[in-house]
């Protein structure tokens, strides 16, 4: 009779300490991971073509494409360079970015490793890139 008891009393615990205990709705957190959003150039000219000093205007592309023409008032950095993610770690994270490149394939890259690796809050990709800019003009 007593090792029934021990039994019982032992599935019972194990039993009620693999069950995980009810929160409250209110008392859970969920950790969500901040994304880059995508703009087009009619936004990107609304909202951004004046120059703003919480705004940096990004461009990953290479240098000879940047000394060829650029969006004015932006920063380059070069998307293919070894350093790119050491140097933009070096940039303000709290910032807003508008990051482009000739058509939309780096930036959008560049605009991932800036909010899932290294935390920025607040990353826009120009959608189209330079080149989808420049024919707005």
């Amino acid at each position: 009779m007593k090792n029934i008891f021990v039994l019982i009393l032992t599935l019972t615990l194990s039993i009620s300490c693999a069950q995980k205990p009810e929160t409250n709705q209110s008392e859970q957190t969920e950790v969500t991971s901040v994304d880059h959003v995508d703009i087009t150039v009619t936004d990107f000219n609304t909202t951004f073509a004046v120059p703003d000093s919480n705004t940096i205007i990004l461009d990953v592309r290479t240098d000879r494409e940047f000394e060829a023409g650029a969006i004015p008032n932006s920063v380059q950095l070069d998307f293919m360079s070894p350093d790119f993610k050491d140097e933009v770690s070096k940039l303000d994270p709290n910032k807003t970015y508008v990051v482009y490149c000739q058509s939309g394939g780096r930036s959008t890259a560049a605009s991932k490793i800036m909010t899932k690796e290294l935390g920025f809050k607040d990353v826009k990709n120009l959608e189209g890139g330079y080149s989808t800019w420049s024919k707005s003009e």
